[in-house]
């Protein structure tokens, strides 16, 4: 009988405990909603059909560098260079391959360029094979 007694008490504190937690919790939701809602100053940019580029073929780059001018082109859907520019080079490791190299053939390019000395100027290194 002392063991249930017991329980019944340990059962009731639990359920006030579970109670005061889930409204402080509650209030901290509310309050982090209004704080959301005042660290924007100005309402949000909604873009419309008519503010739309009018090239889609032309994107953004993502490196922060300006839209045009530029001497690099993106590959197509293939992950092919165009003729034009042949020299492939990865964002990810910083180098570029040229054609007839080891690695170009398997190469999935971030950019093309037209020669080697483009890829330098925008801080690209040659592959050492």
């Amino acid at each position: 009988m002392k063991i249930l007694r017991k329980l019944i008490k340990f059962a009731a504190i639990a359920a006030v405990i579970a109670f005061i937690v889930s409204r402080l919790r509650s209030r901290a939701a509310e309050g982090d909603q209004d704080e959301d809602e005042s660290d924007f100053s100005w309402p949000p940019i909604n873009l419309t059909d008519s503010e739309e580029p009018t090239d889609p073929t032309l994107t953004e780059p993502t490196d922060g560098s300006p839209l045009e001018p530029r001497n690099w082109v993106a590959c197509d859907a293939s992950g092919d260079c165009p003729t034009s520019h042949p020299v492939k080079a990865k964002d990810g490791s910083g180098l570029y391959h040229v054609p007839g190299g080891n690695a170009y053939e398997r190469t999935i390019p971030d950019r093309c360029y037209a020669s080697a000395e483009d890829a330098e100027s925008d801080g690209y290194r040659p592959a050492q094979r």
